[in-house]
């Protein structure tokens, strides 16, 4: 059955259409789906606080101004002093801080902008080690330390993590290290706390200095904090728990969570996280041979194709089939938005074959010399009006207009 019967339209056109008509686009029966209800989160602090009473003068109202304060512990009591709760005065306190730090940060991060796609070419951001020990990432450290002991200096320790932030991060924690039986779960979580108050206590000494690149001795006692955690894990975990922990915590261990629809069993997972930590491996090691661009490239086909065919034989065909369609940047714009409106993944499958279909029919309508301009432009105008009528049965007309804004320029990039 063909995708776009045309009615109405001339012999003339119909016979400049043939090159497009051979191709079999299926229809596919309307969808009725209920928009899923969108909440609107609220993303900062009110500019223009309410009016409130001085209540040292009933009655009397008074300007925010009054309560603000460029010394953040002063701003600190008067929000305590007319009765503010202490969770929303960490708020207001946090949120001016932040505001503070933001620009310092933006212009660490426009400095190193320029080098970022140079350094990421030469496979020299592969690992977040590397990162955090680069100028900008010494620098990053350190203004966060910067950040954190003014927090502290101001609200307390306490503050450091908002309530929030503690309740993910505990989630996390407990959702890496389930595994684990409950004592050596809280142990190894203490350990891991002990670990990050040594780091950020070593990044911010860094900082502090007016020359803040590493010497002999920093990186001697930043060898010898990671080698007192690795000894710590080694007397407390077994050598089988250790080798666990390292997959689970190693920088593709979330690999899964960016392939919308695939869903891994446990020992694909864990298959496939030792081959991707294994092709990052030898992807640092590649970028600190010396060797000429052509030698580069050519190894580094040869390792993408060795890493593709591994991660083939450890599937079988239908999840090898389901991880090559979950890694199409097409599929994950369509399953952005029918995950939204909670639509089931056929749908993004079966978009993503006419989205496949009809930019293959532009292409040989465009490919076709026999058509005139004018002719060629009509024929890509019926392929895109087609298109939209079959998206919208698949969609339905809201998603549709939806997935336009977020992911569909290439609708009307079919007739161009």
């Amino acid at each position: 059955m063909k995708l776009w019967p045309i009615n109405g339209i001339s012999l003339a056109l119909n016979a400049i259409l043939a090159v497009a008509i051979f191709l079999s686009f299926r229809k596919s029966p309307p969808l009725t789906h209920a928009p899923v209800a969108t909440t609107t989160v609220s993303t900062g602090i009110s500019q223009s606080p309410p009016t409130v009473t001085n209540t040292s003068s009933p009655g009397l109202p008074f300007q925010w101004s009054q309560i603000a304060s460029e010394d953040l512990k002063v701003y600190r009591d008067h929000l305590r002093a007319i009765g503010c709760p202490e969770l929303t005065v960490r708020e207001i306190i946090r949120a001016v801080i932040n505001e503070r730090f933001v620009q310092r940060r933006q212009d660490i991060l426009a400095s190193f902008q320029g080098q970022y796609w140079d350094m990421v070419l030469r496979r020299e951001l592969v690992q977040r080690q590397i990162f955090t020990q680069s100028k900008w990432g010494r620098s990053l450290s350190s203004l966060a330390a910067e950040r954190e002991q003014l927090i502290a200096d101001v609200l307390g320790q306490d503050a450091l993590v908002t309530e929030a932030e503690r309740q993910t991060q505990q989630a996390n924690l407990k959702q890496r290290l389930s595994w684990l039986s409950p004592e050596k779960r809280a142990r190894l979580i203490e350990l891991e706390k002990k670990h990050d108050q040594q780091l950020a206590a070593w990044n911010a000494a860094l900082g502090s200095r007016v020359n803040s690149a590493p010497t002999q001795e920093d990186g001697d006692q930043l060898q010898k904090i990671q080698q007192d955690f690795d000894e710590s894990e080694k007397e407390l975990l077994t050598p089988e728990e250790l080798t666990e922990l390292k997959l689970r915590s190693s920088d593709v261990a979330n690999w899964a969570a960016s392939l919308p629809g695939f869903k891994p069993t446990e020992d694909e997972w864990r298959s496939l996280t030792g081959l991707r930590s294994q092709y990052e491996e030898s992807q640092n090691e590649l970028a600190n041979q010396n060797l000429t661009e052509e030698q580069r490239t050519a190894q580094q086909n040869e390792l993408q194709s060795n890493f593709d065919n591994a991660i083939k034989a450890a599937l079988d065909p239908d999840q090898y089939a389901q991880y090559q369609l979950a890694n199409n940047d097409q599929y994950q714009a369509i399953h952005n938005v029918t995950q939204r409106y909670g639509l089931p993944d056929s749908v993004a499958s079966q978009s993503l074959n006419v989205q496949q279909e009809a930019q293959a029919a532009a292409a040989q309508v465009r490919a076709n010399a026999s058509l005139s301009p004018d002719a060629q432009q009509a024929a890509l105008n019926a392929i895109q009006q087609a298109t939209e009528q079959n998206l919208s049965q698949i969609f339905g007309s809201q998603v549709l207009s939806t997935y336009k804004e977020y992911g569909g320029d290439w609708i009307s990039g079919l007739s161009h």
